[in-house]
Order: C-alpha cells, then sequence, then structure tokens
C-alpha cells in the first residue's frame, strides 16, 4: 500500500476531496448546498445513518476502483479520512 500523506492543500488533493465529498453528497442523498469540510464527521456532522453509509462506501468504491475492506469502515469517520484511504489506493498513473 502507497503512504500518502493527509489531504490538504494541493489542487490535486482538493479536486479529490470535493469530487469524494460529491460521491457522499450523491449516495447519502445530502442537499447540494450542504457545507462539507474535511473535518466533517459522516455521521455526527453530516447525519449520515447506518443504511446510507453502507451506500456511500459502495458509491466511493465504484467511482474511484478502490476497494473499501469492511475492517476499516469503521475508521473513515471524516470525509478527509476517506478522502485520504481513496488517495491511498488509487491505481497509478
Amino acid at each position: 500500500m502507497r503512504t500518502t500523506p493527509p489531504i490538504s492543500g494541493s489542487a490535486v488533493a482538493d479536486d479529490l476531496l470535493s469530487q469524494v465529498a460529491d460521491e457522499v453528497r450523491r449516495a447519502a442523498k445530502l442537499p447540494a448546498d450542504r457545507i462539507m469540510q474535511p473535518s466533517s464527521r459522516l455521521v455526527e456532522d453530516l447525519g449520515i445513518d447506518s443504511l446510507d453509509l453502507v451506500g456511500v462506501m459502495l458509491q466511493v468504491q465504484d467511482r474511484f476502483g478502490v476497494e473499501i475492506d469492511d475492517d476499516d469502515v469503521v475508521k473513515l469517520t471524516t470525509l478527509e479520512a476517506l478522502t485520504t484511504y481513496v488517495a491511498q489506493r488509487l491505481p497509478q498513473v
């Protein structure tokens, strides 16, 4: 597994964060104007319930072509954590 620093600041990182946020918003059926920060907690801040969280993880896997291990889902509590996880697993180009 590649090690990637936490998501912050660069245009590529910001773009990936934005893409992950869009997928989370779509899968969880959140309003388009919902403010999402890197530190936004998926359950506590965004109100995503357990069923929608499954949908979020499936949507992110499909969109980015990455595998999210079931044991890792409990660790992916924030938008930034999910984005960093995806970044670490993206295919090399």
